[in-house]
């Protein structure tokens, strides 16, 4: 199901309509503070809104890694699931390298294990669209490399939004890139430019 935003006011944030009409991989991307985590909130249902009209799918969106509990493992995570998602979740740890760590206690991972354990949930539950909130930043280049390649395959399937600080990686990978501003969303033409806006100039350009 598409994703319709009609005149909706965030704090930072002037009222914007926004829409995405079929599947594939969008990144968004906006400086440090403009309010995405508050959009991505707004998009799921976690938070409410003063105004504005959001229409979309079911949504699945994890805002942090540190939420899991700590005395599970992936075993017991993958136990709760739906059974179409438990099987999906068993096939993306083998593919993503994930099963290595399955029976270890999520207390005990480290940064990059939870975002791979993320990913793993998060490509494998029931929903038409999916959040990614700088998921990948811990994965070492090998497995980032395995886990954009079974992105795209999702993203067939469903709308995924990326958000990340490396902007090559969204310039790369992603089908369209929209920046969030105090004006709203509007469509990434130039990266050069976009970089600067949001003050990642030195870093990635």
């Amino acid at each position: 199901m598409p994703i319709h935003i009609k005149n909706l006011k965030l704090p930072e944030i002037e009222a914007f309509d926004f829409e995405l009409l079929k599947n594939g991989l969008y990144g968004m991307i906006g400086r440090n503070g403009i309010g995405k985590s508050t959009f991505f909130s707004a998009l799921s249902g976690e938070s409410s809104i003063s105004q504005g009209e959001i229409e979309s799918g079911r949504v699945a969106y994890l805002p942090d890694v540190e939420s899991f509990d700590g005395n599970l493992n992936c075993g017991d995570y993958f136990a709760i699931l739906k059974p179409e998602e438990k099987e999906n979740a068993e096939k993306y740890a083998k593919i993503l390298g994930a099963d290595k760590f399955g029976k270890k206690r999520i207390g005990k991972f480290s940064l990059g294990m939870k975002e791979l354990f993320a990913t793993v949930l998060s490509f494998s539950v029931d929903c038409e669209i999916l959040i990614i909130d700088e998921l990948f930043s811990g994965l070492d280049v090998a497995v980032k490399a395995r886990v954009y390649k079974e992105l795209a395959k999702v993203a067939k399937e469903k709308i995924v939004i990326l958000t990340s600080h490396n902007l090559k990686e969204i310039e790369h990978f992603c089908d369209k890139t929209y920046l969030l501003s105090e004006h709203g969303v509007s469509e990434v033409t130039d990266f050069e430019v976009a970089a600067r806006e949001i003050g990642y100039m030195d870093v990635f350009y």
